[in-house]
């Protein structure tokens, strides 16, 4: 034990046992002393072999480790993994225990050692993971409470799984649409400064020792190089202070709203915002309600989970509305986002109770949608893409050959 004027100072120390079936376990333990360490070790029920102080090396593999997120993929893993071991009968702790010495991702091994050492103190699953909500989500902690009630908490794991498989499969596909036109424009950005500064002025400077006159298109070319190649650093500047202020605004709760209106009122992208946000809602809403949660807290949940503030305040209006004893369809039809399709399903749940069923089938008709959408965007971007390189690198070769042919000419 290290003390600090009153304060105690814990350490981390890396251990080796076996368990009660002779399997060899290794991982860390935060305490204040190997005693410590040991005395857990052996309330759990094992056989120590070694523990030992963690020196931490401080290689680039470890940092980036440390600053490493947890992906969709990596909590639909640990559901899935954590619902096997429940239903085949395995205990809490146990499970917990094996699960944190997986080598996944450092920071969810950390988060599920803190959960596993806070379930041993007497807490509740849901109680332990609230404690780690910067690594799990609302919704996940809400869907364990649900499962821990209604002693269905195999089942819950399953259905998270299923959930964060499908989450990470739409925003797989959300990324592709960006990541394309995002690195064909970067592509072209650099094919064209590499132009600008380097080929373009070369062939000016042979075409000026010979007394050619340059044309309009390629004088203004040339200017564009001279400028990007003397003032880069004012035309970084300029791209910064355009971006960082909007990113900051974006950041504040009247930015993300003025934003976020802005968004849905674009004519391509405010479509796919539309079809995303329903999928996510029905979807969410849809495994909170099955599950046992109640709708007035599956909404609070669901509010965290849409990304679009505007939808976001429509959810909310829902739920004061359910508060009141109405219904939720008539802020949404108010709110004008919600296509009446999804309104008429939601009132049909509503009034012949199976309003889960009906949202999980919104939730999987939308999911389709999505894929359309995308598809559809993918194949009008890249034709545009091409057509827009096209022309830049047209343009700037077209500066190059118009003086050669008014020296040929001149000859």
């Amino acid at each position: 034990m290290i003390l600090r004027g009153e304060k105690i100072i814990t350490q981390v120390f890396r251990y080796k046992a076996r368990d009660e079936n002779g399997e060899q376990l290794e991982g860390t333990l935060e305490a204040e002393s190997k005693e410590s360490v040991a005395d857990r070790l052996r309330d759990r029920g094992y056989y120590i072999i070694s523990v030992e102080e963690n020196i931490e090396r401080s290689n680039l593999g470890d940092i980036l480790k440390r600053f490493r997120r947890v992906k969709l993929e990596d909590l639909a893993i640990f559901c899935r993994q954590f619902a096997t071991m429940i239903d085949s009968g395995v205990s809490l702790v146990r499970s917990l225990d094996i699960l944190s010495n997986q080598k996944s991702n450092h920071k969810l091994q950390e988060a599920v050692n803190s959960v596993q050492e806070s379930v041993e103190s007497g807490a509740s699953l849901s109680e332990a993971l609230e404690e780690e909500n910067h690594v799990f989500p609302r919704l996940f902690i809400s869907m364990v409470e649900a499962g821990e009630t209604g002693g269905i908490l195999d089942e819950v794991l399953l259905e998270m799984a299923d959930y964060f498989e499908k989450e990470n499969e739409m925003k797989q596909k959300i990324i592709s649409v960006l990541a394309y036109p995002a690195v064909i424009t970067l592509v072209a950005i650099a094919a064209v400064i590499f132009l600008l500064t380097f080929v373009l002025p070369t062939f000016v400077n042979t075409f000026s020792s010979l007394d050619v006159e340059l044309p309009l298109l390629t004088r203004i070319l040339l200017e564009t190089s001279n400028l990007i190649s003397s003032y880069w650093y004012v035309i970084l500047g300029i791209g910064l202070a355009i971006i960082l202020p909007i990113y900051y605004y974006y950041k504040t709760e009247n930015g993300k709203r003025q934003i976020d209106l802005l968004l849905l009122k674009l004519p391509l992208i405010s479509d796919l915002i539309i079809k995303i946000s329903v999928a996510r809602f029905t979807r969410t809403l849809g495994t909170l309600i099955e599950s046992g949660v109640a709708i007035l807290d599956g909404l609070e949940v669901v509010s965290g989970v849409v990304s679009n503030q505007i939808v976001v305040e429509q959810i909310n209006e829902a739920r004061n509305n359910i508060s009141a004893g109405e219904s939720m369809v008539n802020p949404l039809r108010e709110g004008g986002l919600f296509p009446q399709m999804v309104l008429q399903m939601i009132r049909v749940g509503e009034e012949t109770g199976s309003l889960d069923q009906m949202l999980n089938r919104i939730a999987l008709f939308y999911d389709q949608e999505v894929d359309h959408k995308i598809e559809g965007m993918v194949s009008l971007i890249e034709p545009a893409l091409i057509l827009v390189l096209g022309l830049v690198v047209g343009s700037i070769v077209i500066s190059i050959m118009l003086p050669m042919f008014n020296m040929i000419q001149s000859f």
